[in-house]
């Protein structure tokens, strides 16, 4: 009894750890800018564009919005779809190589932000290049970019590189020189917290029925 309760206890914790491990590597990311230093309105431009014509097809859908307006101010590039409502979709195939939401948000409310889940083909050779996720804050009369000193006027990058099997990819942050505080974090599927709340149930049944 004392061995089987010690392999549940220790199969429990490898259940809590993978699940844990698994909000690491999740496809939905929340992105979440401090816009209360920029007055009251602006605009946000949001890009998803190929490294090259050999790039895997793959899109982004954007959900969750934080601060946006009104849908009738957005004004598209290339491959975008829906509205605040339904979500927006980025592909990465417009034949120009530029994909581009471009939409009014008000900065009084002291944030914007929203989640970006992405998915994609199958690179199974892994000899592809990814594409490019980046995301831009710009002023009122659309002259300046705000809150960040990198070159490419963009507060946050994401990276998204095909796996081997569809929608299996994997996104890194590039560095960027940012001035406003930026949060972009991986948002776990409700199964993983469930797994993971189910895992510390167990484990902490285990330990009160050790004790009693």
């Amino acid at each position: 009894m004392f061995n089987t309760s010690i392999t549940l206890r220790r199969s429990l914790l490898a259940l809590a750890l993978a699940a844990s491990a698994s909000l690491a590597s999740a496809a939905t990311y929340h992105v979440e800018f401090d816009t209360s230093s920029f007055g009251s309105t602006g605009w946000i431009d949001v890009l998803f564009n190929p490294g090259n014509a050999n790039t895997p097809l793959a899109s982004v859908t954007l959900t969750d919005f934080i601060g946006f307006g009104d849908s009738s101010t957005a004004q598209t590039i290339g491959n975008v779809t829906g509205s605040l409502a339904s979500g927006y979709t980025i592909t990465n195939d417009d034949p120009g190589g530029l994909n581009d939401l471009f939409h009014a948000v008000n900065f009084s409310g002291g944030k914007v932000g929203f989640n970006v889940s992405f998915s994609g083909a199958a690179d199974p050779s892994q000899s592809s290049s990814g594409s490019v996720f980046s995301v831009a804050l710009i002023n009122a009369g659309n002259t300046a970019y705000l809150g960040t000193q990198d070159a490419s006027g963009a507060l946050v990058q994401l990276n998204w590189t095909a796996g081997v099997t569809a929608d299996a990819g994997s996104v890194v942050a590039a560095p960027l020189v940012n001035t406003i505080p930026t949060v972009t974090a991986a948002v776990p599927e409700p199964s993983t917290w469930a797994m993971l709340a189910g895992g510390l149930a167990l484990l902490g049944f285990m330990r009160r029925r050790q004790q009693a």
